[in-house]
This record gives structure tokens, C-alpha cells and sequence, in this order.
């Protein structure tokens, strides 16, 4: 129960200085990234695209036809949006990075809303 009032001040800091994402946004970018360690088969550092990849599949799991819709009302328009929040998470001390992450590494081309649509749902 600790690491949990500890984790949601982190976030309740994170939107003080940053609001764009809504509270909600913060748990499920940690969930999507266990998520994605799981899929990998190890616990490692992940790269931007497999936490990108690992987070629409997760999303679709968990949410459906509605995830392009859930992410979004969260304030998540992108790939870069999804790496906003991991580095929130990092600068509050939530998460790790690795010398060599930057928050360019999810400045990419990756459409999230394309990766989410009805076409990938198998």
C-alpha cells in the first residue's frame, strides 16, 4: 500500500508541474511497460518502439475497440505523448533510464491510432 500513496504523490507532483495527461494515464504507462517486459520474456531495459508496441497491445487487451478513445481522453495523441509520460515518471523517480534514453527515441513514426485500429485486432 506504501509504494501506492507514493506513486500517486509522484503523479500529483507530475501534474503540478505538467497537467496534459490525466492521472489515469500514469498507471496504465507503468502497466503497459510490465506488460511489455512480460512479452519479451525477460526483465530488461526495453527501447521506445517495443514499450510503444508492448502499450497497443495492452490497450487493445484491456480496452477494446474503445482503447484509441480511452488513450486519448487521457490526453496520449502519439507516440511522442507516450514517451512525455515515461519521462514524467523518470524525472519523478518512478522509473529508470538508461544513459543512452532520451525522449527523442519516441519521436518516431509510429501511429498509434494506426496500430490501435480495427485492422490490428486479431
Amino acid at each position: 500500500m506504501g509504494q501506492d500513496i507514493e506513486f500517486w504523490e509522484a503523479v500529483k507532483k507530475i501534474r503540478a508541474k505538467d497537467n496534459r495527461f490525466k492521472p489515469e494515464a500514469y498507471p496504465f504507462v507503468m502497466e503497459s511497460l510490465e506488460y511489455t517486459i512480460q512479452r519479451v520474456g525477460e526483465r530488461r531495459h526495453v527501447t521506445a518502439l517495443e514499450l510503444l508496441d508492448g502499450l497497443c497491445l495492452y490497450s487493445k487487451q484491456r480496452f477494446g475497440l474503445l482503447a484509441p478513445d480511452v488513450l486519448e481522453n487521457w490526453g496520449i495523441q502519439d507516440a511522442f505523448d507516450v514517451g512525455l509520460a515515461v519521462f514524467h515518471l523518470v524525472e519523478a523517480g518512478v522509473l529508470a533510464r538508461q544513459d543512452s534514453d532520451q525522449l527523442e527515441d519516441f519521436q518516431v513514426n509510429y501511429d498509434l491510432w494506426e496500430m490501435l485500429g480495427d485492422e490490428y485486432f486479431a
